[in-house]
């Protein structure tokens, strides 16, 4: 399962880094996070961020995130996000810097849901040896 303390202090200390109030370079927050897909996806296309607020823009998009995460998502729910993130990267005109932030925080929810889903089967196949268990005791 995706750490949300560590996807929210990869948020941050980018934010610090792209404002220049950290101390730390590029290669030391890398190293930091193992170069997480998040980081990197943060830090791919700098070039298209220039044109956007990027404050703005990061805070929409992980609200979005923040809206799903630590939740089983159904087919609604699949929808929903793709609409909402389909709707953020329109108002900002398909930003190259946004849609790649958007595609890596889908990415973490759809990690997150394959594993719970995987979590649910072994329990459910733990249960389900039990009760056999039990009744030929």
């Amino acid at each position: 399962m995706t750490d949300q303390k560590k996807i929210a202090a990869i948020f941050n200390d980018f934010m610090a880094l792209y404002r220049g109030t950290s101390q730390i370079g590029i290669q030391e927050i890398c190293k930091k996070y193992e170069n997480h897909r998040m980081l990197i996806g943060l830090l791919a296309n700098l070039d298209a961020a220039t044109s956007i607020p990027v404050p703005k823009v990061m805070k929409e998009c992980y609200e979005i995130y923040k809206k799903y995460r630590d939740r089983e998502l159904e087919g609604k729910d699949w929808e929903a996000v793709v609409e909402e993130t389909r709707i953020l990267s329109e108002k900002w005109n398909a930003n190259a810097w946004c849609v790649r932030v958007l595609i890596e925080l889908i990415g973490l929810l759809e990690e997150d849901d394959k594993e719970r889903r995987r979590i649910a089967k072994e329990v459910e196949k733990e249960m389900e040896e039990a009760m056999q268990n039990d009744a030929a005791a």
